[in-house]
């Protein structure tokens, strides 16, 4: 266990390595950034290609790792038949290598023992003695408690599995906190407007867009690889880009039009585009009677939600909004509004989502 000081004084160093650009940091016998010695090159047919995927983030994307003859890691590609990566790697993918080989790298069990001076550590441990240890600390709950007493904070795709663990060691007592953290309220709305979830990548055709609009994602600061690389892809093509953000973002740098919105106002903002698109005739008719019911409500809920109403709460001009909401009426149905990825942020998220999904 590391001192609340040794925590600082590693987090210290390593802030340091990185604003002074350092390769090489040793701070009392910590070898931070400690570069081995070179290896020996090798060519692509001198290693062995395995398929692989990487965990890392929720993309997922599909990729290749070479090892050499020796049998170390070498090299991670990105495999151009999935649709995640079209063989192109992240940073963090591609850093798999350095992770893999990281000498910190948990290789074996650890079980946290306590010193008699009340201190405390981890020790290795075989596969047997953590899993029996873990078994008996299961059983013992069981027995004294109940099953049900026994809980599960799950994430990502382990969670899952450790999901079907619970269920069947007998409990119902899970949560995922980063739902509702994340993305909870976007699967809730659009669950509720179109009766489907968005799905985990989101599935927005970003490379033919004639209309990209962005309020609450921000593609190009975050990581999710092919959206990326589709965004650039439409730049090339001369794709209008809306970005709505009170920060001149990146994607705000790569825009036609940037709305610098007043923090929490979202809502505001897209019910008065909604407004311009049916009070001006510019909404697709024929769309809204096949697909839709309550339209004509919807009309009206809007009715005095204009421009110069949502003005007043957003500070974004009148002029604006309208021009905006005209663009992306030009552009239909070849638009994409993204309904972002971390939507938890003022307390109406499931409100602001469905209204991105109305409109």
């Amino acid at each position: 266990m590391k001192t609340r000081r040794q925590f600082i004084k590693i987090s210290t160093a390593g802030a340091g390595a990185a604003a002074l650009g350092l390769y090489s940091l040793k701070v009392s016998g910590l070898n931070l950034f400690d570069s081995k010695q070179e290896e020996e090159p090798a060519s692509d047919e001198e290693m062995t290609a395995t398929p692989t995927y990487c965990e890392v983030c929720f993309w997922k994307c599909a990729g290749w790792t070479y090892v050499d003859k020796k049998g170390r890691l070498r090299k991670i590609i990105g495999n151009k038949n999935d649709p995640h990566s079209n063989g192109r790697l992240c940073p963090r993918g591609t850093g798999g290598v350095g992770m893999y080989n990281d000498e910190n790298r948990l290789r074996t069990p650890l079980i946290r023992e306590t010193r008699k001076d009340g201190s405390q550590y981890f020790r290795k441990a075989s596969w047997a003695e953590a899993l029996d240890t873990v078994a008996g600390k299961m059983k013992e709950v069981a027995e004294k408690y109940g099953r049900e007493a026994f809980g599960l904070f799950n994430h990502g795709t382990p969670g899952g599995h450790l999901e079907h663990l619970l269920r069947a060691y007998g409990s119902e007592t899970n949560a995922e906190p980063a739902y509702a953290q994340c993305r909870g309220p976007r699967s809730a709305a659009y669950f509720a407007t179109y009766g489907a979830y968005i799905g985990s990548p989101e599935c927005t055709d970003i490379r033919n867009t004639r209309c990209l609009v962005l309020i609450g994602s921000h593609i190009g600061e975050n990581m999710h690889n092919s959206q990326v690389q589709e965004m650039s892809q439409a730049i090339d093509q001369k794709a209008t880009i809306i970005t709505v953000d009170p920060r001149f973002s990146t994607a705000a740098s790569k825009s036609q039009f940037w709305l610098p919105i007043k923090p929490s106002t979202d809502i505001a903002l897209i019910l008065a585009w909604i407004h311009v698109l049916i009070y001006e005739d510019i909404y697709n008719k024929d769309f809204v009677k096949k697909y839709t019911f309550g339209f004509d409500q919807l009309k009206q809920h809007v009715k005095d939600m204009t421009p110069e109403w949502a003005y007043g709460i957003t500070t974004i001009e009148p002029d604006l909004i309208r021009k905006t909401a005209r663009e992306m009426a030009g552009s239909a149905p070849a638009v994409v509004i993204h309904p972002g990825r971390h939507v938890v942020w003022y307390g109406d998220d499931s409100q602001r989502e469905r209204s991105l999904g109305i409109l």
